[in-house]
């Protein structure tokens, strides 16, 4: 049977899109699929019966997958029903992850949830991811007082979550720092793909919404993948504060020199740290195999690439 030029363009938009999103290990929902096709959102009516295609999809109380992925139905499913239990818990942490940290360091200019979090599956245990983007020359400086701020949620969360989350030094995992962009990096991206238009479709800034819509609109290619990018907007969900430390780090902004070597000696402690992280988990690999694989799908931006 011979479909329609529109279902057929719908089924090839489907299928790329579902393969993106089985990277990352799970199966949308049908509007979820509808909402974020590559080459724009379609409606779910239109979806549904472009999803009708033998031997290609798979919908299950729901969800789709392509054909040969039917194992992440259970687990996109658990994960469904535990975000609607915790989601609310994991955004309230992101929020104040993300005001500390900007209200710390200045340099930081977004700060963008992203991860289980806000792709809507969060379950007990997982990390809450972010991705930065940051004044250019800074980058490791607010890698790591990231990580650092980090920290402070591993030992509050110590007791609540160190049964179900990964275990670093004896503490639970609760912040992850995905991606840090530097603002050179990103007029525009090097990196113009698929993979790379779909972590960005899924960012939701914090904090630095401006400045997002900003680097969005300098990559014009993004709207090529998706288009309803250009419909999008977003607000701030938190305001970034004063600190003390972050007015000596502003003084040592204005000076091009000391900021210089400020990067230079965060990104040896960051690398000292980083590299200790993962000889702690070389015998894990369920970890293993997610840094390996976040390193390719992230190249050439993932931590250390540079």
């Amino acid at each position: 049977m011979l479909m329609e030029s529109g279902t057929a363009d719908i089924v090839a938009q489907a299928r790329q899109t579902l393969s993106l999103m089985h990277a990352w290990g799970f199966a949308p929902t049908l509007p979820v699929l509808a909402r974020d096709m590559l080459g724009g959102e379609v409606s779910t009516d239109s979806l549904e019966v472009a999803l009708r295609s033998p031997h290609i999809f798979q919908t299950t109380d729901g969800f789709v997958v392509l054909q040969g992925y039917e194992f992440l139905l259970e687990n996109s499913k658990r994960r469904q029903t535990s975000n609607r239990l915790l989601n609310g818990h994991a955004r309230a942490i992101a929020e104040s992850f993300a005001e500390r940290l900007a209200t710390v360091c200045p340099y930081v200019q977004s700060v963008a949830l992203s991860g289980s979090v806000a792709s809507g599956g969060y379950q007990s245990g997982d990390d809450i991811d972010f991705d930065l983007f940051v004044r250019a020359g800074t980058k490791y400086v607010c890698y790591l007082a990231a990580n650092l701020i980090g920290l402070t949620y591993s030992w509050r969360f110590r007791k609540a979550r160190s049964t179900t989350a990964r275990l670093t030094f004896l503490l639970p995992k609760v912040i992850c720092i995905n991606v840090v962009w530097a603002e050179d990096e990103s007029r525009p991206f090097v990196r113009q793909d698929a993979g790379m238009a779909f972590e960005l479709l899924r960012c939701q800034p914090i904090v630095g919404a401006y400045t997002f819509g900003q680097v969005l609109a300098r990559n014009r290619w993004l709207f090529e993948f998706f288009p309803q990018l250009l419909k999008r907007t977003w607000v701030d969900t938190v305001n970034r504060g004063s600190s003390r430390i972050g007015s000596l780090l502003s003084g040592v902004g204005e000076r091009p020199r000391a900021l210089r070597l400020l990067n230079r000696a965060c990104r040896i402690v960051s690398w000292a740290l980083y590299t200790l992280v993962q000889a702690v988990r070389k015998g894990d690999a369920v970890a293993r195999a997610r840094i390996d694989f976040l390193k390719t799908v992230k190249y050439p931006y993932e931590v250390f690439q540079d």
